[in-house]
């Protein structure tokens, strides 16, 4: 039985391999080496994707939260009832915001955020995330700018975008559409270039929302598979504010 298993792992992940695009050999090690092989992809194709990004970590969470929910959060509150430090406070506030405990997520960042670390970035972007996420971009917008003023070489590519959503939150349109168009440029993923769109068409400005729409769907055709499938909800989200720009 665990031979018929193994081949079997063995066809999903040459499956895998076929409808993302990825090099084509290893199709040809999948086959040759099964055990190793797949092994060997799963390390250096399939886990560097899922913990370098956003998205991925999210669905790891999201998958341990399956096996076992309400796990991460006890963990995480454990960690910081030990040793109250910055980092425990980060990694306990992220998984409180995740479950939509916002006042308790701020009990612990505010309690955190004193002293030598008053201005801590990644405290202050999750307060602002809170804030936010609350209905208040105004208080948003406030701690974000001074996480800049006080960390100017501070770069988070979802602190720019939340920094823009939060501008247009408050009706400073102009201000989150430059800002839109500047994470735009180096947001990993399609969501600020789709919120740019959607900013553009909003102003009045449809010339420019259907350009940028335009070039979003047609850079997309041209990346692999694995980003379009990534990135389908958003992809999906253009498409729509395209269609409506055209009617």
């Amino acid at each position: 039985m665990s031979v018929y298993l193994t081949y079997f792992v063995q066809l999903l992940l040459v499956i895998h391999v076929l409808k993302t695009g990825r090099n084509r050999y290893w199709v040809l090690i999948l086959i040759m080496l099964p055990m190793i092989g797949g092994l060997a992809y799963l390390v250096i194709e399939i886990l560097p994707e899922l913990s370098g990004s956003i998205t991925g970590q999210r669905a790891m969470r999201n998958v341990r939260k399956a096996v076992n929910p309400g796990a991460d959060l006890r963990q995480q509150a454990a960690a910081w009832e030990q040793s109250p430090n910055a980092d425990n406070a980060r990694h306990y506030a992220e998984s409180l915001l995740e479950a939509k405990k916002y006042p308790e997520a701020e009990a612990v960042l505010d309690q955190a955020l004193s002293g030598f670390f008053s201005t801590e970035p990644n405290l202050l972007l999750l307060k602002a995330q809170s804030k936010f996420e609350q209905g208040d971009p105004g208080k948003a917008v406030e701690l974000l700018d001074l996480l800049t003023r006080e960390n100017p070489e501070f770069r988070s590519p979802e602190g720019h975008l939340l920094h823009a959503r939060a501008l247009e939150g408050c009706q400073r349109t102009e201000e989150a559409i430059e800002a839109y168009r500047e994470v735009a440029s180096y947001f990993p993923g399609a969501e600020a270039r789709y919120r740019l769109v959607a900013a553009l068409a909003a102003a009045g400005r449809q010339d420019q929302a259907r350009g940028e729409a335009e070039q979003v769907l047609n850079d997309a055709r041209l990346a692999p598979a694995h980003f379009r499938k990534a990135q389908k909800p958003w992809l999906d989200r253009t498409r729509q504010q395209l269609k409506q720009l055209e009617t």
